[in-house]
């Protein structure tokens, strides 16, 4: 059994060896673990999690020089939660990111499951970059049932597509594209459970500007999921300030006669990133809910303030703390999250607050 084990690692050596002669293949990751204290209506609730500014993940990716300015390129993702071991994505083992292609002077086209360029273009004009409850893709709902479901609830469903087709090409003059089509793979039908998805980006000096959309077609029912956004984001000094609105509209229902039954909602927001010193970075932003879903008696609009102060102890390694709070009304049930979990379940028609600190270190 130990002759075995021995010639099993010398071929692994051997074909790592081989590999590493005609590639270059790098190890990288992250982990980040919070503590979550907060009081949404219904009593306090503290709890140790993964993921309040990023989720912790590791991952390989390799490049390989194919020659006049061609390249094969991968990446494998995993994600995982520090504080109990156990793999994210629903089990998958690399749920974050798993995908190959092709990268030359006119682009990269990839396939696989891979992040939607909407999701990436509107990440961009979020002062927090979706962490803690600051940020607007972590505003939560909890429904009459008591579960708790991202408001922005294409950005759960789509944020990273299966089976995927994305073509990023290069910046010209400060300009760039990225598409992507998912494939559905129903029997009988090339637009169910499919996803399209595009983002137009420009980037000059202290001007940044992004917008992008997708849409979702539900694999076995007319249901359908669909997200755009626009907005930027323009340095000052030390100082960097977001402005940007997002729109979400899904209808996840089962039949026709239903599917009037669709859900609205859109958040403005307005962020401010500033450093403090070399060391010290503060994220402040203000973003306001407008509920336009059907069936609505009065307007549940709500207000959402967040600040944060984030270390840094070295290049690799930051502490942070931050703030958070929604004050619900006319029934609404928002409540605040972080990277990569969902909030605690609120109860109608309170100020859901919630204070998060935590430790990231990447390798």
């Amino acid at each position: 059994m130990k002759r075995h084990a021995t010639t099993a690692a010398a071929v692994l050596f051997g074909i790592a060896c081989n590999a590493h002669a005609q590639s270059s293949v790098t190890l990288y990751g992250m982990v980040d673990i919070l503590m979550d204290i907060s009081n949404q209506g219904k009593g306090t609730l503290t709890r140790m999690t993964n993921g309040g500014m990023a989720g912790s993940r590791f991952g390989f990716s390799g490049v390989e020089d194919l020659g006049n300015g061609y390249k094969a390129i991968f990446k494998l993702e995993d994600g995982f939660a520090p504080n109990t071991g156990v793999i994210e994505q629903g089990g998958a083992l690399f749920g974050r990111q798993s995908w190959v292609g092709l990268q030359g002077p006119q682009g990269a086209l990839t396939l696989g499951r891979q992040y939607a360029p909407e999701f990436l273009a509107v990440s961009e004009y979020d002062a927090f970059y979706a962490a803690l409850g600051g940020s607007f893709w972590n505003i939560d709902r909890t429904l009459p049932n008591g579960t708790v479901q991202s408001t922005l609830m294409t950005d759960i469903i789509t944020s990273r597509t299966n089976n995927s087709v994305v073509y990023a090409s290069p910046s010209f003059r400060g300009a760039s594209v990225g598409l992507m089509a998912g494939v559905g793979g129903v029997p009988g039908s090339i637009s169910s459970g499919s996803t399209l998805s595009g983002a137009l980006n420009y980037v000059y000096g202290p001007v940044a500007l992004h917008t992008g959309y997708l849409h979702m077609k539900d694999a076995t029912d007319p249901g359908f999921y669909e997200e755009w956004g626009v907005g930027g984001s323009y340095v000052i000094g030390p100082a960097k300030v977001y402005l940007g609105y997002t729109k979400d509209i899904y209808s996840d229902t089962t039949t026709a006669a239903t599917i009037a039954n669709t859900l609205r909602y859109a958040i403005a927001n307005l962020g401010l990133k500033y450093l403090l010193t070399p060391s010290l970075t503060l994220v402040a932003q203000a973003s306001k809910i407008i509920n336009t879903s059907d069936g609505l008696r009065a307007s549940q609009n709500a207000y959402v303030e967040a600040a944060e102060l984030s270390y840094q102890l070295s290049k690799r390694t930051n502490v942070y703390g931050g703030y958070s709070q929604v004050n619900n009304k006319n029934g609404s049930t928002y409540s605040l999250g972080g990277a990569v979990y969902y909030g605690g379940p609120a109860a109608p028609d309170t100020t859901a607050r919630v204070f998060q600190f935590g430790m990231r270190t990447v390798f």
